[in-house]
């Protein structure tokens, strides 16, 4: 049958548990239906020992509070590669560094804000003083990396070691050796600081060379899952390598708020990949059309109640 003749019900009780919360999920339909989905494929993807796990996001995800649900996935080995634009790593650095990002308004004088030295992201706001810092101490740890030309995912290994605070991205990806790929890490203030210091040195960062390294990968491995955190370059960037590899996906789960009906990568439904390829006919792919700062550490929260097990 292609439909399971089962009520929809949904459960809630006084203290009821984040397991038992999800568990009747199960029972809804619409975006809570998706979320369950959700659970159960990354279960999938964990049991499945030859499958390659990896994250990919976009997205002002730092500032909204998502740093240590991304670093808490990462130490519990639940991933084995991420995908971030270089937007994130530079707020991860920023916070790293010392400057906090904070509570703020969505509704302001962002003229005002702006004589002030503060930027304003929806209803986070971030001091000026946070890029200050981060050009500071970036250029301070840029010498002690090797001095020879490094892809974004080898840069960012290394860059990983000098980072004292144990709740960046970064570092977290250095010690459990999860790697880090970053194609459009030029569109970013990090990219602009290690090409300022590349005026002068031997260091210098292809970009083309996170294609070599995650190639590296795709011909190596066999099944492959892939979380997606928001559009762009996190969500296409290893979908893209699916298809030039002749390979395709086997899990797929996306969070996301853009819509498919104006073509863009970012908005395009799941199923829409089978077309290409990129995404096996027998996957098991679920799209949650939802805020990742909610849906994003549920996903995360069930999954580490579910690694205790």
């Amino acid at each position: 049958m292609l439909f399971e003749h089962k009520p929809i019900r949904m459960e809630i009780w006084p203290n009821m548990s984040l397991k038992e919360f999800t568990k009747e999920l199960e029972g809804a339909g619409f975006t809570a239906k998706r979320l369950a989905e959700a659970i159960e494929i990354y279960k999938r993807m964990l049991d499945d020992k030859e499958c390659y796990k990896v994250l990919g996001a976009g997205g002002a995800l730092i500032a909204g509070g998502m740093r240590n649900v991304f670093v808490k996935l990462i130490h519990a080995k639940m991933i084995d590669a991420l995908i971030l634009t270089g937007s994130i790593l530079t707020h991860d650095l920023i916070e790293s560094f010392g400057v906090q990002h904070y509570q703020g308004k969505a509704i302001v004088d962002d003229v005002k804000l702006a004589k002030e030295g503060t930027m304003r992201i929806y209803d986070v706001f971030l001091p000026k003083q946070g890029f200050l810092v981060h050009e500071e101490e970036i250029q301070k740890i840029l010498p002690k990396l090797p001095q020879k030309e490094l892809s974004p995912s080898e840069l960012l290994f290394e860059l990983g070691k000098h980072i004292k605070d144990e709740n960046s991205i970064i570092r977290a990806c250095t010690d459990t050796n999860t790697k880090i790929f970053a194609p459009s890490i030029t569109d970013s203030m990090l990219g602009f600081q290690i090409w300022m210091y590349s005026q002068t040195s031997a260091l210098k960062m292809n970009p083309q060379l996170d294609i070599r390294d995650i190639m590296d990968i795709v011909w190596k491995k066999n099944r492959f899952g892939l979380v997606i955190l928001g559009g762009g370059v996190g969500k296409h960037f290893l979908a893209g390598m699916m298809q030039v590899s002749g390979k395709s996906l086997n899990y797929a789960i996306q969070i996301t708020l853009d819509r498919p009906e104006h073509g863009g990568v970012s908005g395009m439904h799941l199923d829409e990949a089978k077309s290409w390829k990129k995404l096996a006919p027998d996957a098991l792919s679920t799209n949650i059309v939802c805020d990742v700062t909610l849906a994003f550490p549920l996903l995360v929260a069930s999954l580490l109640d579910y690694k205790k097990t």
